[in-house]
């Protein structure tokens, strides 16, 4: 009886230590004690064998707990690539044990495929995105999405920069060609310029000198019109002296008709005289004679009066064709002095009108020094400019080149409308891309 209590006391601290074993208390489980009940006998051996099984079963649970928390440890560590490889007979622990696996699967499938695309991204390559169909939800899922929608934009922003590029390439290009095409106007404008101050130059000294000629033709018409003035006095003195001419001649033809008239009276008196003394007889004849005499005195003065008549006839035409060439020359003169008058008041409007010239070619020339000056400073400035813009052009080629490199959806569908090569600028806006 007492071996009985003794066995069942050798069960009981058995059953103790195996339920603090099973809860944990305690991490070691000592065999039953030898039972020398033969009655308990096959309670010892079924305790024995459940501890057995309960033993191996947690050595068992133990690798596996040991596994999944070495498996986690490394997901916290940033490992994702690590499986449970220890088996359960216990379902609930090989489903954690699946689980644990099927997440690690999914983590690191997912955590390679963001890699590889970040790599891809890298190398400028955003083609492809991340496959977000490996989580229903959560932050895992905001991550790939995130990656998904950084792609995108990155995406947008690269068709704009592409696009942009490629129009700051071809504006680069115009440009440079413009820059170019400025810088040799703006040289051919220099030389123009140099050419038309010194032709400037050439004109001012021009009208210096007309205007010194001018002044010589002024002072040559005042000399003329003095002249004029003169010549008409002396004319108005001709006139005078043909008309007292023309008067005396009048006043001689008259006398002339006088003596005309006294030869002929002497003649008939004569004649007269020659019947008397041709009556008287020899007494006439010393007294015939001398009529004859007066006679032919008398046919002499009349004669010699018709010959001085013929003369003062002619002298008396003469002198009304000299007065009336005295009258027109005097009327000529006073025309002459006329556009003499207005001759030297147009030279004096022409100098005045040189001395405005000169003062604005002057004004012209200083002005064209000052253009002259600028368009040098032009010049330079559209050569530097020139040299900025092929720098610029450089540019603006590698950052096209560089974004031509990058592979992205609608990269092939990514044209410009170009614009028409603008020389010439006439206040036409340009169009925009």
């Amino acid at each position: 009886m007492f071996s009985t209590k003794k066995d069942l006391n050798k069960i009981s601290s058995f059953l103790d230590e195996f339920e603090k074993y099973i809860t944990n208390d305690t991490n070691s489980l000592i065999d039953v004690e030898k039972i020398d009940n033969n009655k308990l006998k096959n309670i010892e051996e079924k305790l024995l064998k459940i501890s057995d099984t309960v033993r191996e079963k947690r050595l068992e649970d133990l690798k596996v707990y040991g596994e999944i928390i070495l498996s986690c440890e490394k997901i916290s560590d940033g490992y994702t690539s690590d499986t449970i490889v220890s088996k359960s007979s216990d379902a609930k622990i090989s489903y954690l044990c699946e689980t644990i696996n099927a997440m690690n699967h999914k983590i690191d499938t997912s955590i390679s495929e963001v890699i590889l695309r970040l790599s891809e991204y890298e190398n400028k390559n955003y083609l492809n995105e991340v496959d977000t169909s490996l989580f229903r939800g959560g932050k895992l899922k905001e991550l790939l999405l995130g990656i998904n929608s950084l792609r995108q934009k990155v995406t947008e922003s690269l068709q704009k920069s592409v696009r942009e590029s490629l129009v700051l390439e071809h504006e680069s290009a115009n440009l440079k060609n413009e820059a170019e095409i400025l810088a040799d106007s703006s040289m051919k404008q220099a030389t123009t310029i140099e050419e038309a101050s010194a032709s400037i130059d050439e004109i001012s000294s021009n009208i210096s000198e007309n205007r010194k000629l001018t002044n010589k033709m002024a002072s040559i018409g005042n000399d003329v019109k003095h002249n004029a003035i003169k010549g008409k006095e002396y004319s108005n003195k001709t006139l005078n002296s043909m008309e007292a001419i023309k008067e005396a001649t009048n006043k001689a033809h008259d006398a002339i008709g006088a003596i005309s008239d006294i030869a002929f009276q002497t003649n008939i008196l004569s004649l007269n005289a020659a019947v008397e003394a041709a009556t008287a007889g020899e007494a006439g004849k010393g007294f015939a004679v001398v009529a004859q005499e007066v006679r032919n005195l008398a046919n002499r003065s009349a004669q010699t009066a018709k010959d001085i008549q013929e003369l003062m006839d002619i002298l008396q035409e003469k002198t009304l064709e000299g007065t009336d060439a005295s009258k027109a020359m005097s009327e000529e003169y006073e025309v002459l002095s006329t556009n003499i008058q207005n001759t030297i008041e147009l030279i004096n409007q022409v100098d005045t009108a040189t001395k405005e010239q000169e003062q604005n070619i002057i004004q012209i020339n200083n002005a064209v020094s000052q253009i002259d000056t600028f368009t040098q400073q032009n010049a330079d400035i559209a050569n530097n400019v020139k040299m900025i813009a092929e720098q610029s052009n450089n540019i603006a080629s590698k950052a096209a080149n560089s974004a031509k490199l990058a592979q992205f959806e609608g990269k092939e569908n990514i044209k410009i409308r170009k614009n028409k090569n603008v020389s010439s600028y006439q206040g036409e806006e340009r169009r925009r891309y």
